[in-house]
């Protein structure tokens, strides 16, 4: 069963190597390490992020990882700021 668990992880989540990457990958890294350089980025306000999530389906989960309107809101009530926090490179 071990092995079998292991195998399926090497398969559907693979090591990310930049010594494996094809040309595309290594263009797209090079594009999400770039910073953006605007003038007008604003950060979304509390009000803005939990308007958007309250108009979510709370009984579907629009990604992979199952989480759903209600868990958001659930987190964003407990750590608002974790979803409008500016993070920064030190």
């Amino acid at each position: 069963m071990e092995t079998t668990i292991n195998q399926m992880i090497e398969h559907f989540v693979p090591e990310d190597s930049e010594y494996r990457e094809v040309a595309h990958h290594k263009q797209v890294r090079l594009q999400a390490s770039t910073s953006l350089q605007t003038t007008n980025d604003v950060e979304f306000t509390r009000h803005e992020v939990q308007a958007i999530l309250q108009t979510f389906d709370p009984h579907k989960a629009p990604g992979e990882y199952a989480l759903s309107s209600e868990i958001l809101m659930h987190v964003f009530r407990t750590f608002p700021t974790v979803f409008t926090q500016i993070y920064k490179e030190c």
